[in-house]
């Protein structure tokens, strides 16, 4: 029975010390129920020292395997976040500073891949918005300076517009001048 103890106790501290949460107390309250019996006079509990090793091992593996899927979950949300963070960056000189803080912040808080997503999506207007407004300002502009030439300039509209010359034209004009250079 000592004997026993004496190679399960290391490993039990081992387990008792990787586990955390639920799955330790679980483990804990199995060694000590085991403890108990054998501290009653129950001496042949002491054979189920490796079963209680092989199942603080399973409970091990699947908290292992649990955190590794929560690490990995965590990650891909670091990725879009950083995709949204990228995106906003590249929009900043098009957004309000404030809106630029605003979106900045819900990115920042964001918990799941859909509020990412969400924010991503506003930025995404918010871009398409900055830019119409930009456009219509554009045409705007376009439209008073075509509006300040023609008044400024009422006689060029009264002309009739010479036909431009082809550059077929301009070389046979050209061939000619250079014939009678020559011929002079």
């Amino acid at each position: 029975m000592k004997r026993a103890y004496a190679q399960a106790r290391p490993i039990l501290a081992d387990l008792l010390g990787s586990l955390e949460g639920e799955p330790r107390e679980e483990l804990q309250r199995s060694v000590d129920d085991i403890t108990a019996r054998i501290n009653t006079g129950k001496f042949s509990q002491a054979f189920q020292y490796p079963q209680l090793i092989a199942t603080g091992m399973e409970l091990y593996q699947q908290q292992r395997s649990a955190n590794a899927e929560r690490a990995r979950a965590a990650h891909a949300l670091d990725l879009l976040r950083r995709r949204g963070s990228d995106m906003l960056r590249d929009a900043g000189p098009q957004l309000p500073p404030d809106v630029t803080s605003r979106l900045g912040r819900a990115l920042r808080a964001a918990t799941t891949a859909e509020e990412i997503t969400a924010v991503e999506t506003e930025v995404r207007q918010a871009v398409e918005s900055a830019r119409s407004v930009q456009d219509r300002k554009r045409e705007r502009e376009i439209t008073k300076t075509r509006t300040k030439i023609q008044r400024a300039a009422p006689r060029a509209q009264a002309r009739p517009v010479e036909t431009a010359e082809t550059w077929q034209d301009v070389l046979r004009r050209l061939q000619e001048q250079m014939a009678q250079e020559a011929g002079a």
